[in-house]
């Protein structure tokens, strides 16, 4: 069974989580911003508890949050059970596990955990529309844009194309989404919502 946590949780691991399971070694952990999210880490401390049954601590180590749990039980449920990918380039791999993806009422909570984490809210000022908003996410997993792409536009969401370019600091191509406007906007707190209160903020702030 899966639950709707789990789901979150699996699209915050997918966004700006990492996997380790090497020589009897098993665990996975985030890394974040400790200027924006502070109150978000204390969220997915509770929904890894929810989840795991697992007590983890945010600590604040190379000026970042990091959270790590040590689990073998649940590092093989991640790889095993969901397919998850690990080690080298494993972030040009991921994917919303089918398991997930093809059941939406869990899949919008797996897209929230992906863009809580790893997407970006923001507004600008076009003519004829001052704060103009937009939800966007880059990945270096080709699949994962246009698998998103794909689950939204089934739930009548208007996205672009699949971008794809090069960053001016890797030479790894990345694949970008968005979604434009104050509808889009609206349908997204309704339909999949924000758990991070900082992009929740910008977004209730461009309605």
């Amino acid at each position: 069974m899966i639950s709707e946590e789990e789901a979150e949780l699996i699209g915050i691991i997918l966004g700006d989580g990492y996997i380790y399971q090497k020589d009897n070694h098993y665990r996975f952990g985030f890394t974040g911003n400790p200027h924006t999210d502070c109150e978000y880490y204390q969220h997915l401390r509770a929904l890894i508890c929810s989840v795991t049954g697992k007590d983890a601590r945010v600590t604040l180590r190379a000026r970042g949050l990091r959270i790590v749990v040590n689990s073998k039980d649940y590092v093989k449920r991640l790889t095993d059970f969901f397919g998850l990918p690990f080690g080298k380039h494993k972030d040009r791999r991921i994917s919303i596990p089918a398991r997930i993806a093809e059941d939406w009422e869990l899949a919008k909570h797996t897209i929230r955990g992906l863009v809580d984490t790893d997407g970006s809210v923001f507004t600008a000022d076009k003519p004829g529309s001052p704060n103009y908003p937009t939800i966007e996410l880059n990945t270096t997993s080709e699949l994962l844009a246009i698998q998103l792409k794909q689950l939204l536009e089934e739930q009548g969401f208007r996205v672009t194309k699949v971008w794809s370019y090069r960053s001016v600091v890797s030479t790894t191509p990345l694949f970008k989404i968005a979604l434009n406007g104050k509808k889009n906007l609206e349908k997204w707190i309704r339909d999949i919502g924000f758990s991070n209160p900082h992009k929740s903020a910008i977004a209730l702030n461009a309605l």
